[in-house]
């Protein structure tokens, strides 16, 4: 009885490490959000990983396009990546133009893609506090809902983006600026 009690105590940590290191592989791969910027003339997208940190982790990949990016990330540096969770797609407003119509038309196309993510445009400010914070992300969800509330013709949703692309219409889309605090405006697109 004496040795199965020592047994069982010598085994405990490496049944608790075990499931900690479980929990880490199970998460490490899974992305809540990303963002495009350009950064010395280059496009760059980061993909955040889910975390429970106060600091986000993530990984920047510069690439022409998300599909580029997102093969890039997968094979370099975050090995069997998902979007399934994707939660927020945030493209800085100057390169909106570049990107945003690809990047919508990409993301229809895949079938592990969540239709229902969050897309916005936003500032570099917005970025440089979503790379400081983990509740940045909650935060502008939260401003853009209550976009919607006020404006529900507002299209913040890549299934909604891409169907009004479809439909050569113009639409508008959020704005998320940071100042001191995170604010929320409409910006029109035109197809």
């Amino acid at each position: 009885m004496r040795r199965m009690i020592c047994l069982l105590l010598a085994l405990l940590p490496a049944i608790l490490t075990g499931c900690q290191s479980a929990r880490r592989i199970e998460t490490a791969s899974v992305i809540e959000n990303v963002s495009v910027q350009r950064r010395g003339g280059a496009l760059c997208y980061t993909f955040y990983l889910l975390s429970d940190s106060e600091k986000p982790d993530s990984v920047t990949v510069c690439a022409p396009s998300f599909e580029q990016a997102r093969t890039l990330a997968e094979r370099s540096y975050i090995p069997h990546m998902t979007l399934a969770k994707l939660e927020l797609l945030l493209i800085e407003e100057e390169v909106r133009q570049d990107v945003m119509k690809g990047d919508i038309d990409y993301i229809a196309t895949q079938a592990s893609f969540s239709p229902q993510a969050h897309i916005a445009l936003c500032d570099e400010k917005t970025l440089l506090r979503l790379q400081r914070e983990a509740a940045a992300q909650s935060l502008i969800e939260r401003q853009i809902d209550l976009l919607r509330e006020e404006h529900p013709q507002v299209k913040s949703d890549c299934l909604s983006v891409f169907n009004s692309y479809a439909r050569g219409e113009s639409f508008e889309v959020p704005l998320i600026t940071c100042d001191r605090e995170l604010r929320v405006s409409l910006v029109r697109n035109a197809p």
